[in-house]
């Protein structure tokens, strides 16, 4: 009779193991809308340009948030430990192409453990400074949750433009009394590694992030390295920002130290390239730059509002040629939650040239009007 209890006692441990709890999750984001821009364009030829301002109507989407579809999961593996996946599809909306430059899942694929000791994964990932991701610390630090188009944080900040790297592995730690911390690194940022290793653009990066009652802080820091061939110096990118809560109104503030940036581009969603190329002999510039925003909830409505600005280091190239990419960004939006999928939006913001940015009229605007539907 002890025989015949301890092997049932040993079945039930073995078949309690083999169905152990999984999970997998299909969830997505859609966003579309109008949206009217005012950008400069090119209007000549591209060996003779010839800049002006032009405006165009358009039905886009991802105006607030990436349209996605995405593949999350979990398999309880006993003794407090999870094995953890996601895989996230971006595309286009209005046009039904793939995004993140054709790769299937350009968001963010990855797959590893979880515990009460934390997160350890590897794959295509975002960064902890990057605005979106699994793994993001500062996206709250941007009124307008780093979309919005033109009125982002993205436009100032260039960690905060959705940074993804591929080839990564991170580690992120528990929140102990309010504090995270996580750390990464890259081997290669885009694409496969090649030999020698000196050939790669690898990269480090990581955040902290505190959160005490109706205050939150953060820093996060990216190393960029290119490779050894090109001689030029790392890339660093310094972002500190922070909200306090007061009743219905969240504050916020943030800081961007730059070095070594080595272009000046346009927001995504206002054209693509640059008709802000770096003048010749100068590889890279610094740059600092500043936000200021507020929020305001009231029940189903939020309204937002920020103001951004670039001061750059000025250079001259070896022929005389100087040159300081200063400019700044204001936006006001609005959220309008018809239920707990399904919100409308509207914005409105303006990107001013200032320094030797205003003769490539760099000036812009934007009006958006749109709905988003999660699943």
């Amino acid at each position: 009779m002890k025989g015949r209890l301890l092997a049932l006692t040993v079945l039930g441990a073995f078949s309690g193991a083999a169905l152990a709890q999984s999970s997998v999750t299909l969830y997505g984001v859609l966003d579309v809308g109008y949206q009217w821009n005012e950008l400069p364009t090119n209007v000549g030829t591209a060996a003779n340009p010839r800049i002006q301002q032009e405006s165009v109507s358009a039905i886009n989407g991802g105006h607030v948030f990436g349209n996605r579809w995405g593949l999350r999961g979990s398999e309880d593996l006993g003794g407090g430990w999870k094995a953890i996946f996601t895989l996230e599809s971006g595309f286009a909306i209005d046009t039904g192409t793939t995004g993140q430059g054709g790769r299937l899942f350009g968001r963010q694929a990855f797959v590893g453990l979880s515990s009460d000791y934390g997160q350890l994964v590897a794959g295509r990932l975002a960064t902890f400074g990057s605005g979106t991701g699994s793994f993001d610390m500062f996206g709250r630090v941007d009124p307008f949750m780093t979309g919005f188009g033109l009125a982002a944080i993205a436009n100032t900040f260039i960690s905060a433009n959705a940074l993804r790297f591929d080839n990564a592995i991170l580690y992120r730690s528990p929140n102990m009394s309010g504090f995270q911390a996580g750390i990464g690194y890259t081997t290669r940022t885009d694409g496969p590694e090649v030999a020698p290793n000196g050939e790669n653009t690898s990269a480090f990066f990581s955040g902290l992030s505190w959160q005490s009652g109706p205050f939150y802080a953060v820093v996060t820091y990216d190393v960029s390295n290119p490779p050894d061939s090109t001689g030029r110096p790392n890339q660093k990118d310094l972002q500190i920002g922070g909200t306090y809560d007061i009743g219905a109104f969240r504050l916020h503030a943030a800081y961007a130290d730059q070095s070594n940036v080595g272009s000046v581009s346009f927001q995504p969603g206002l054209g693509t390239g640059s008709f802000v190329p770096l003048p010749a002999g100068i590889a890279n510039y610094d740059s600092s730059a500043y936000m200021l925003g507020v929020r305001w909830s009231a029940g189903a409505f939020n309204v937002m509002a920020s103001y951004q600005w670039v001061d750059a280091d000025g250079k001259t190239s070896p022929s005389g040629v100087f040159f300081e990419p200063d400019y700044n960004v204001w936006g006001v939006g609005g959220l309008w939650d018809l239920s707990r999928r399904t919100t409308l939006y509207t914005s409105y913001a303006s990107r001013s040239a200032d320094g030797t940015l205003k003769s490539e009229r760099f000036d812009a605007k934007q009006f958006a009007v749109g709905m988003i539907h999660r699943f």
